[in-house]
């Protein structure tokens, strides 16, 4: 991988010291392009005939989309939004009833379960969280001892926004195919970051946005529905993309179309699928070698950081680190580091309710590396960061 030259190809840099590809990551100029390409078609003919003119292309993002997490095209919804594909893809599952359990991770997305308690508590049917272990990750074992005929849906999020450690989808999906349970993986974090093999996987329902790792634009995703779990799932509501009513009855598409608007921007869907490009041409397995290189070395940067306290345990397992610092508020790091051009971000108890890690002052710093950072960057947040605690001290 040439890194040197990736860079050259990112507009922004140099620029910011870059710790935030977990909220999004830095656009390639193969994706500026592509996105300037378009609305300069809208603008030379209109958004319309420049929309027509895009289809082949926008198919062929579909494709790409497919190859990147060994799917069939057919099995590929855009999305604007990887909570839109989420949210849409799970309630649209058959309805829960009174009595029915559904099984978390300790880390899901906030949004999820709030979407999953309200279907819950109309339905009359249960939320669960799968056992953690101390550190976070979680226990399978627990996860093993909660199965039974009253399950209906696993739901986990690969990488939580709040804690770096990945939970162990292909095990969870031989537990959930072997119990005929529906399983559904939030990859919003995991891919561009981690290899996706769907097939490997054996999930139903697999959702991803495009600004995280992917560094495509935002307003952009996708979502992954088995072909075999197509016929299960019926969206609400209804638009004349999804479906078609003949003979007076609603018969829907037979691929991920069902789940589209038909109403888009089609400029956002080719910046997602030259991202995506970009994303099959570094490959998989290099990707996720570099950044998982760059989270080790962050890490042991911010070892040497006087009163630091890292959250994450063992071997880097994403490209998220989080931390706190007990005489410093996140919010004021956050703030300090910004004043130096170096961006993190913090996350809060909102982002993961579930999970029993404690957050000691009610919210963490997030330092997210993608594989664009350099070691001058690592070194430079670092720095800032001692720089940070002297001030301090002698406030």
């Amino acid at each position: 991988m040439d890194v040197v030259a990736l860079r050259k190809a990112t507009p922004s840099l140099p620029g910011l010291a870059h710790f935030n590809a977990a909220s999004s990551g830095l656009l390639s100029s193969e994706v500026v392009e592509a996105l300037q390409f378009h609305l300069g078609e809208e603008i030379r003919t209109s958004p319309h005939a420049a929309g027509l003119a895009a289809a082949e292309a926008i198919e062929n993002a579909r494709d790409e989309i497919a190859w990147l997490i060994g799917a069939t095209a057919p099995e590929i919804s855009f999305m604007s939004s990887n909570s839109e594909g989420w949210n849409l893809a799970v309630l649209s599952l058959p309805r829960l009833r009174p009595g029915d359990r559904v099984l978390v991770g300790g880390g899901e997305w906030g949004g999820n379960i709030l979407a999953l308690a309200q279907e819950c508590a109309a339905a009359g049917a249960r939320l669960e969280r799968i056992p953690e272990l101390p550190d976070g990750r979680m226990d399978l074992s627990g996860l093993e001892e909660m199965m039974d005929d009253r399950l209906r849906l696993i739901a986990v999020t690969w990488i939580g926004a709040h804690l770096g450690h990945a939970v162990p989808v292909e095990r969870i999906g031989r537990l959930a195919r072997a119990a005929g349970v529906p399983f559904v993986v939030d990859a919003a974090q995991a891919v561009g970051v981690l290899p996706i093999d769907v097939n490997r996987i054996g999930c139903d329902i697999l959702t991803a946005p495009g600004r995280k790792g992917l560094r495509g634009p935002k307003g952009s995703g996708f979502l992954f529905v088995r072909e075999g779990a197509l016929e299960q799932l019926v969206p609400r509501p209804m638009n004349l993309r999804a479906a078609s009513l003949v003979a007076g009855e609603v018969v829907q598409r037979r691929d991920g179309g069902r789940f589209e608007a038909s109403e888009y921007a089609p400029a956002l869907r080719l910046g997602l699928g030259a991202a995506v490009r970009l994303a099959n041409q570094l490959g998989a397995i290099a990707i996720e070698a570099r950044v998982l290189e760059r989270t080790a070395r962050l890490r042991a940067a911010l070892a040497e950081v006087p009163g630091l306290v890292l959250r994450e345990t063992g071997a880097a397992e994403s490209h998220i680190t989080t931390f706190h610092m007990p005489e410093i508020t996140p919010a004021q790091v956050q703030l300090a580091l910004a004043g130096r051009e170096v961006t993190i971000t913090t996350v809060n108890t909102s982002y993961a309710p579930f999970s029993t890690v404690p957050m000691p002052q009610g919210s963490v710093c997030r330092a997210s590396v993608s594989y664009l950072t350099d070691d001058a960057e690592i070194t430079r947040l670092a720095e800032a960061l001692c720089e940070i605690v002297t001030e301090h001290a002698k406030a």
